[in-house]
């Protein structure tokens, strides 16, 4: 692949990133606004100053092309993260539901900087590489958080059983 493809192809899983990221502050502010679950809703507010941040670090790297996000990635992700809320909001178990979208979301977001890294480092982009392998860690870094959580946001809300 000539080293400007490459380039193009980088560009490309920036703004998806970015996009992504998006869509993850939409989602984590929706989220942390409506479950039940205090350590849940703490662990939602927390990641979401990091994923702020990892939107200024990848818009940086694409101005570091002469880039943008894409305005359309960006919208569309954002009407995604909208309709998820949404349909969690509606659920008998919206703290459940929220777990469950945050955990499997981060393992999106954790596919996605592994990818953009390798690219990266394929395009002989060091800065690139370095900032994909920062955040990668803070995404399993925030996984492993909410994996701890399931369980608990499992019964919030769930009627009293007679212990047997």
């Amino acid at each position: 692949m000539p080293a400007d493809d490459i380039h193009e192809q980088l560009v490309k899983y920036l703004t998806d990133v970015h996009s992504t990221e998006e869509n993850a502050i939409s989602q984590l502010e929706t989220g942390a606004d409506n479950v039940q679950d205090e350590r849940l809703a703490a662990a939602l507010r927390d990641h979401l100053t990091e994923t702020k941040e990892h939107e200024r670090l990848i818009r940086e790297r694409l101005e570091s092309y002469d880039a943008s996000p894409s305005k359309i990635k960006d919208v569309a992700q954002k009407g995604v993260a909208a309709v998820t809320g949404a349909v969690a909001g509606a659920a008998p178990d919206t703290t459940g539901k929220v777990a469950i979208q945050a955990y499997a979301f981060e393992h999106l977001e954790i596919a996605s900087y592994r990818m953009l890294k390798t690219v990266a480092q394929r395009a002989d982009d060091p800065t690139t590489a370095q900032v994909a392998e920062r955040i990668l860690g803070q995404e399993q870094a925030a996984a492993e958080r909410l994996s701890g959580l399931l369980e608990g946001a499992a019964i919030v809300g769930l009627p009293q059983t007679a212990a047997a």
